[in-house]
C-alpha cells in the first residue's frame, strides 16, 4: 500500500480529529487540551514525544531502514483566533469568541495523519522524522519559543503546510525564495498642543501632523526601497481629537508593514522612524514610534522546494492542480525555522466560500488526506535525498 492509499484510509480518523480540534479551539499559549489530545495520539502510535512549555509537543520517529544521523522536521501550528464562529456547523466552536478561523485545526489533523502513516513505514526510511506541533503562530511567538526549546536542534530540513481557503480544493502551490511576508506592527504617538479651533496658531495640531505622517509613510513604498522588492504599509487606525472646535493635542496611529526580503525587513524600523519623527518635527510635534516585529520573511530553500514538488507529484500525479501565485502577503512564523535550517512551505487549497479569519470560514475537509500524504511523502523523500548527500 502506498502513502496516498494509506492517507485515504485514514480520512475518517482525520475527520474526527479535525472536528474535535475545531469544536475545542484554544488561543496561543493556551493550547493545553489540544496538546493533550496530540499526546494521546502519539502514545497510541508509540512515538516518543516531549511536551514544550507552556504548550506544544515535539515527537521524534526513528526509521529502521539503516543508520543515519539525518533529521527532517514537519511542523503544524495548533492555535486558534479570537473570532466568534458563525458557520452553524454541527462541530462548531464550543467556546464563545474563539474559533479555528485560519485552519490550524486542519494542520494538526494532517500532521497526526502523517505520523500514523510514517509509524507504519519505519522500515522505509533511515533517519528521524520530527513532528513539531507548534503553539502561538497567530501571535508570532510560537516558532521562536519552540526553537528555544530545541525544536530545530539536529534537524537538516523542514516543511510546513498551510491551508488556503482562496484556492480550490486540492490545489497546491510551492514558492521557492520569498514565500510569505514579514509582518511588523507599529504604533505612532504624536504630541502637539491643544487649543481652541478659532485660534489654531496658539496650538500645535496633532491631527494635521498625523495626516501628513500618514501620507509620507507611503514614500516607503515608492521611494525608499527597490520597486522589485515590494513593501506594503498600512495605517489601519488613527484616533485624534475630542471635539469639532478644538485643535487636537494628541494623535495615535496604528498600522503594519509587510516585506519579502531580509535586507528590506531589517531596514524598515529605521526608515519608518525617520519619516515619522522628521515629518512630525516639521509641524512642531513630538513623535514616539513603537515597533513590534511579528514575523520574519519566509524564505524557502530551492532544494527543499524541489523535493517537496516531486513528493506532491508522487501523491497527486498529473500536475493539473498546480498554481503559481508566488509569495503570500500574509505573515507566517514558520519563517523563524528558516534561520536555522532549509525549509519549504506548501499552500494547500481548502475551497472556503468565506475568507480566513472570518467567523464563517469553512474548509473542504476532503483535503485532510492530501495534507497527511504530502507531509509523509516529503519526509521519506527528504530523508533519502539527505542520505545520498552524506
Amino acid at each position: 500500500m502506498d502513502i496516498r492509499e494509506m492517507a485515504h484510509g485514514l480520512q475518517p480518523e482525520l475527520l474526527v480529529l479535525r472536528r474535535d480540534f475545531h469544536a475545542h479551539p484554544e488561543l496561543g499559549l493556551e493550547e493545553f487540551r489540544t496538546t493533550g489530545k496530540i499526546a494521546d495520539v502519539m502514545e497510541k502510535l508509540q512515538i516518543p514525544y516531549r511536551l514544550t512549555e507552556p504548550t506544544g509537543l515535539i515527537a521524534d520517529l526513528r526509521g529502521t531502514r539503516g543508520e543515519s544521523g539525518r533529521c527532517v522536521l514537519l511542523r503544524a501550528d495548533i492555535d486558534a483566533l479570537p473570532v466568534q464562529e458563525e458557520t452553524g456547523l454541527p462541530f462548531a466552536s464550543e467556546r464563545p469568541g474563539v474559533m479555528h478561523a485560519c485552519g490550524h485545526d486542519t494542520h494538526a489533523a494532517m500532521l497526526l495523519g502523517a505520523a500514523s502513516i510514517l509509524s507504519r513505514l519505519r522500515d522505509r526510511f533511515a533517519g528521524t522524522v520530527r513532528f513539531v506541533f507548534q503553539p502561538a503562530e497567530e501571535i508570532g511567538k510560537g516558532a521562536d519559543l519552540m526553537i528555544a526549546q530545541g525544536a530545530a536542534d539536529g534537524a537538516d530540513m523542514g516543511m510546513a503546510i498551510h491551508i488556503f481557503g482562496t484556492y480550490g480544493a486540492h490545489q497546491v502551490d510551492i514558492t521557492p525564495g520569498p514565500a510569505a511576508a514579514a509582518t511588523d506592527f507599529f504604533t505612532i504617538e504624536l504630541t502637539g498642543k491643544s487649543c481652541h479651533g478659532a485660534h489654531p496658531h496658539a496650538g500645535v495640531d496633532a491631527t494635521y501632523a498625523a495626516a501628513s505622517v500618514l501620507v509620507q509613510l507611503q514614500t516607503m513604498v515608492s521611494r525608499e526601497f527597490p520597486p522589485a522588492d515590494p513593501v506594503v504599509v498600512t495605517v489601519g487606525s488613527l484616533h485624534s481629537g475630542t471635539k469639532n472646535n478644538i485643535v487636537s493635542g494628541r494623535a495615535v496611529m496604528e498600522g503594519s508593514c509587510r516585506s519579502f526580503s531580509r535586507e528590506v525587513w531589517e531596514r524598515i524600523p529605521a526608515v519608518l522612524e525617520r519619516i515619522v519623527t522628521e515629518t512630525a518635527a516639521a509641524l512642531r510635534c513630538e513623535a514616539k514610534v513603537t515597533f513590534d516585529r511579528l514575523t520574519r520573511p519566509l524564505i524557502c530553500d530551492e532544494e527543499a522546494c524541489r523535493i517537496l514538488r516531486e513528493a506532491v507529484n508522487r501523491v497527486l500525479p498529473g500536475g493539473g492542480l498546480w498554481r503559481a501565485d508566488g509569495a503570500s502577503p500574509g505573515g507566517e512564523d514558520f519563517a523563524a525555522f528558516g534561520d536555522r535550517i532549509p525549509i519549504t512551505w506548501l499552500k494547500l487549497g481548502g475551497a472556503s466560500p468565506y475568507p480566513q479569519h472570518s467567523g464563517k470560514v469553512c474548509f473542504d475537509e476532503s483535503v485532510l488526506e492530501d495534507g497527511a500524504a504530502y507531509y509523509a511523502q516529503f519526509a521519506v523523500d527528504a530523508l533519502e535525498a539527505l542520505r545520498r548527500q552524506s
